[in-house]
């Protein structure tokens, strides 16, 4: 396919995944449209833990997903430095942890390249005093925290800097054959009909929602989980539990609070999550095997939202935390892209691997250079709101 003017882009969705895509694609010289049906950052980006991941979480069971993280990790970190806080992590061994799951998961770091420090019982205590006395070891690891919202403002800012038009709560309501796309833009009230060159459908655990509009179905698992919110700095690190990737295991401090979570179910409907009781009381008895105290700490709020898991046999916690861009020529429509899997950290490289898909398709041979080009601000969107 030959196309020589800029090829005609939609992106769905205003995620990492879809704000990531929509600045690469506008980085290598197409014209891009991005549609969100909700704001900036409303859906499972905005609702997550926030957790840069250092990879070490999959070393053991997802070697692959872990290596993209701890890529992806060092690539963020220089491109958008303003939107993490990079206070490190540790992973807790505590009197109960299994010590063959513990050498595993050295060996397993290691051979994923995921630098890893130990860190002696008093010497983690003076850094996390409220962590479990009895603990054995910590080991550090390079992971931090980001703030959802800036960082995919970062990715839009520097998308519309080069051109690109955004517009939130625009939902795409059709998606012809022939790629015309029917967009309800709800602050006017108008149906806008378009012809696009190719669209990709970032649309997280509600890609398959959208994909129907096509008349065709993508393979992903929603699956959802919940976190608590609690008042106050419990810890100044991401807290992991040293043992196999499980309920509530992970503690996030995200500015004067802290997250807990999370807990994994497969729902049908991501737009329709109902908390299970049992699942607060989940995240409590673990979060306190590993700091005693934390229910002393007020809940400030609890929220679930649901993961785009590409759907497996496995299925759970068992389902790969990678990622796979599929192109629909086969069912009838080329030009039309879905993303399944991933998670925030590896946006970048997801929306680089997607768009090279993309581009390839279109015969437009130009290279990405995402890794290496630093982000506008968040701080800059405001010039360019008038499409937002």
């Amino acid at each position: 396919m030959s196309i020589p003017s800029s090829p005609q882009i939609l992106v769905i969705g205003a995620g990492s995944t879809g704000s990531a895509v929509a600045y690469d694609f506008a980085l290598r010289g197409l014209s891009v449209t991005l549609v969100e049906r909700g704001g900036v950052a409303s859906g499972t980006t905005g609702h997550n833990q926030a957790q840069l991941h250092s990879g070490a979480r999959y070393a053991v069971v997802d070697p692959q997903a872990a290596r993209e993280c701890i890529r992806e990790n060092a690539i963020l970190k220089n491109i958008c430095p303003n939107c993490f806080e990079l206070n490190g992590g540790f992973f807790v061994e505590l009197l109960e942890t299994d010590k063959s799951y513990r050498d595993k998961f050295l060996q397993a770091c290691q051979e994923c390249h995921i630098p890893l420090t130990p860190i002696g019982r008093e010497n983690a205590l003076q850094r996390e005093p409220n962590l479990n006395p009895d603990m054995v070891m910590a080991y550090y690891v390079p992971e931090g925290t980001f703030d959802p919202y800036r960082l995919c403002l970062s990715f839009l800012t520097s998308a519309a800097s080069l051109g690109a038009q955004i517009f939130t709560f625009s939902e795409v309501t059709e998606i012809s054959s022939d790629l015309t796309i029917t967009i309800h833009h709800r602050p006017s009230n108008q149906k806008i009909k378009k012809k696009f060159d190719a669209v990709v459908n970032a649309t997280g655990p509600w890609v398959n929602k959208t994909a129907k509009l096509a008349g065709i179905t993508v393979p992903v698992e929603p699956s959802a989980g919940v976190m608590i919110t609690l008042e106050g700095r419990v810890c100044n690190h991401v807290i992991n539990l040293l043992a196999p990737p499980g309920d509530g295991d992970i503690i996030v401090p995200q500015r004067n609070s802290c997250i807990l979570g999370t807990t994994s179910w497969t729902v049908d409907d991501p737009d329709d999550i109902k908390i299970p009781c049992d699942h607060i009381e989940k995240l409590f008895l673990v979060a306190e095997k590993l700091i005693p105290s934390i229910r002393n700490f007020p809940v400030r709020g609890m929220m679930a939202s649901a993961r785009p898991l590409i759907k497996t046999n496995e299925g759970g916690r068992s389902t790969t935390r990678g990622f796979t861009c599929q192109h629909h020529i086969e069912q009838g429509i080329p030009g039309l892209f879905s993303v399944l899997g991933g998670k925030t950290t590896t946006a970048r490289l997801m929306a680089e691997k997607t768009c090279d898909d993309v581009c390839n398709y279109l015969n437009w041979d130009v290279p990405c250079k995402t890794a290496e080009k630093r982000l506008l601000s968040y701080r800059e969107w405001h010039r360019f709101n008038h499409y937002l």
